[in-house]
């Protein structure tokens, strides 16, 4: 039984390309409010090894002990190795950790960053929280603060392996894949900083 988040054509080809040789249970999150969960099932129920089941965020932690593996895919991953991925990533690989079981990140060697995640909230943008709480709610609406983010930040120690197309890796070895596509990172991004 395999767990993922969100919606991730990396994640989903990655699966399909898997379910060419065997059958396996995929369990996606919904990932409210935008429910990009229920693309990714769409297009991973197109195989017919791969049986699919939606489950709410609030549920992760529930099933998770059932779940053997969790792939996951991202926005960009870090230079330490975090990642910044789509919310609700940072519960999953959360209560992954939790229940011992493997994280793994799918993610093209474009994706790979320089950058060190100094400020967590740096790399996030907000949305409008009217899919949370809709703005008609105008009593509620005025005695609450809703903040609606787009990505998580995941820290490397909740990543067990990152798969790209240079094979796997762990969280640690990244500055060496950094040092081969960038040359000298800390070169790189002074010149980020001085643009």
């Amino acid at each position: 039984i395999v767990l993922t988040c969100g919606r991730s054509l990396t994640v989903a080809k990655f699966l399909l390309k898997a379910a060419a040789k065997r059958k396996f249970h995929v369990i996606v999150t919904e990932c409210a409010p935008t429910y990009a969960g229920h693309e990714q099932a769409r297009a991973l129920a197109a195989s017919p090894n791969i049986d699919v089941v939606v489950i709410p965020d609030s549920a992760v932690f529930a099933i998770m002990s059932r779940v053997n593996k969790v792939i996951l895919g991202t926005r960009a991953v870090m230079a330490n190795g975090g990642l910044i991925a789509i919310a609700g990533t940072h519960m999953v690989a959360a209560a992954a950790r939790h229940h011992a079981t493997q994280v793994v990140v799918c993610a093209g060697p474009y994706k790979h960053s320089p950058w060190f995640p100094f400020n967590d909230d740096r790399f996030n943008s907000l949305v409008s929280p009217d899919a949370v709480l809709p703005y008609r709610e105008g009593d509620l609406v005025n005695n609450v603060d809703v903040i609606s983010p787009c990505y998580d930040y995941v820290p490397p120690e909740l990543v067990d392996i990152f798969v790209d197309s240079m094979g796997g890796h762990l969280p640690s070895y990244l500055y060496r894949l950094l040092q081969e596509n960038y040359g000298d990172a800390k070169d790189l991004a002074w010149n980020v900083y001085d643009s």
